[in-house]
């Protein structure tokens, strides 16, 4: 991502999470929890990323995924970005960028699921779609708060205790993001992100904002070979009022397309 950032939450995140004590408390557990993995994905600078390009009041929508990538070079603390991936054209070590890119595309009628992914990455060239950093700038830059269900990684074998130790710190999310006067959206995508729906529907002002579907790394469940001009991000941009789909020209009018950080 290019952004150096501190190994904590901002002030202002801080501010909304936790009282003083409960803060303390937190930093207390994080950094023993931390310290046991020689490896950490996203590195320790990065784990809070997502919280140092949005601020509370600014969430519109949650878009839950599972854990980070398993590389330090890709994970970076933002859900989806893969920070080894600065254009379409380069190839991806997992499928959920390029599985993205075509559901975007036959979100617009550009493509259907039987599109090979090197006409998507050609048709992306043709159509001027932000690269992944720019799209996914531009989601953020709307609202839309990416965020996995763990916010660390280490190894296979560790998964589930990377689970266990962020359950109640997104609980918690969850719980003072619905506390606000109105609710975010909450998009789940995986089986992990989708266990969050019964505490986030103890809440939710409105139930309806909750949209549960499949992770992009399956395309056929991503997708759907049975309806092969479906895509995900019709139902989104229906329920959500965000674009997602982001194009170079209409990127370049808007003049807040690349946030920075909150520092």
């Amino acid at each position: 991502m290019g952004i150096p950032l501190p190994q904590i939450l901002p002030e202002i995140w801080e501010k909304f999470l936790f009282t003083p004590q409960t803060l303390a408390n937190f930093y207390s557990d994080y950094h023993q929890f931390i310290e046991q993995f020689e490896v950490l994905c996203p590195g320790r600078e990065q784990v809070f990323a997502a919280f140092h390009l949005t601020k509370p009041h600014k969430v519109k929508v949650v878009l839950f995924g599972e854990d980070p990538y398993p590389r330090v070079t890709s994970a970076n603390g933002i859900a989806f970005w893969d920070s080894e991936i600065d254009s379409w054209d380069k190839p991806t070590s997992g499928n959920a960028l390029k599985n993205i890119l075509k559901a975007l595309l036959v979100g617009q009628d550009w493509a259907d699921y039987t599109t090979p992914i090197s006409e998507c990455r050609r048709l992306a060239a043709e159509k001027k779609v932000l690269s992944p950093p720019d799209l996914f700038r531009f989601w953020i830059d709307q609202g839309v708060f990416l965020i996995n269900t763990a916010l660390t990684f280490s190894n296979k074998t560790e998964k589930k205790i990377h689970f266990r130790f962020w359950n109640s710190f997104h609980q918690n999310l969850i719980q003072k993001l619905n506390g606000r006067p109105e609710s975010p959206f909450y998009i789940l995508w995986g089986g992990k992100a989708t266990r969050w729906k019964q505490v986030i529907l103890k809440t939710i002002d409105e139930p309806e904002k909750i949209i549960e579907q499949a992770h992009p790394t399956y395309i056929h469940q991503f997708l759907n070979p049975d309806q092969i001009s479906y895509s995900p991000f019709r139902e989104l941009e229906l329920k959500t009022n965000v674009r997602w789909l982001g194009l170079i020209e209409n990127s370049e009018r808007d003049s807040n397309s690349t946030p920075g950080p909150i520092i």
